[in-house]
């Protein structure tokens, strides 16, 4: 591994991929995307890789958009959302099985990463949901694979309500398959599951996701595109950007007071 903003390093039959910005709680950037394509592009023709294990270095998993990018340039929040749309098909779409160790936080772009892997372990007291709708952004950029992983019904109020879940409630949900006390058992229950998984029958893994992904729209990308060309646009408008920069200015002038 590396000192860069996406580490990974392969020990085959297994990859681990590392978020690795602690600085900024592992929020996306245009600089992250980048390193997520080219990693998981690599990752994409290892046929002696079976089973990728995704995790965050430092307080949280993935705090989501870097908002301080947004504010500065607000016309960055388009190229944000559609990146992660297109993140969201490639984790899905990658032919291994994809972990997920989460702890800490994952809101909103981070809440949709882990919506599109395979497994999900989860510290029971991480924080994640879609708190965006008072900076004028809408989380429905995750729906293809928040619905997939906890309903229609369930899909429908933690993203429109804007809550936050804790990871013992993200289990009762489904959208963790493993709930933990502690971050090293979370970390520790992700490398368990990732050693039986790689041990099972690769190439059956690799037909029964290609099947799974097809008949549930996984490989279907107007499924993934329209909703992310909408949400993009609209997070230009005019009304949006007021928020966004008004919610920024509290936040400031509370770190300020503390």
């Amino acid at each position: 591994m590396t000192d860069s903003i996406v580490q990974s390093e392969i020990n085959a039959p297994r990859a681990t991929i590392v978020l690795n910005d602690s600085a900024r709680r592992n929020a996306m950037t245009i600089d992250m995307f980048d390193a997520l394509d080219a990693v998981l592009a690599q990752l994409r023709d290892r046929d002696d890789v079976h089973v990728v294990l995704v995790k965050g270095n430092g307080p949280a998993f993935c705090a989501g958009f870097d908002l301080a990018a947004a504010v500065e340039d607000p016309s960055i929040l388009e190229p944000f959302v559609l990146r992660l749309s297109t993140l969201a098909r490639q984790l899905r779409r990658l032919p291994q099985v994809v972990v997920a160790a989460v702890h800490g936080a994952a809101i909103a772009g981070g809440c949709a990463f882990i919506s599109a892997c395979d497994f999900v372990v989860v510290e029971q007291s991480t924080k994640i949901g879609y708190p965006v709708h008072r900076i004028g952004l809408s989380p429905a950029v995750s729906a293809p694979t928040l619905m997939q992983a906890i309903g229609q019904g369930a899909a429908r109020q933690l993203m429109m309500s804007g809550s936050l879940i804790d990871g013992a409630e993200a289990h009762q949900l489904s959208l963790a398959s493993h709930c933990c006390d502690g971050v090293q058992a979370t970390f520790a229950t992700a490398d368990e599951l990732c050693a039986t998984l790689a041990a099972h029958g690769a190439h059956a893994m690799r037909v029964t996701k290609h099947w799974l992904n097809t008949l549930d729209g996984s490989l279907d990308d107007q499924r993934f595109q329209h909703v992310a060309a909408d949400t993009a646009r609209e997070a230009l408008e005019d009304s949006c950007v007021l928020l966004l920069r008004e919610f920024w200015s509290m936040r400031s002038a509370s770190a300020r007071r503390k």
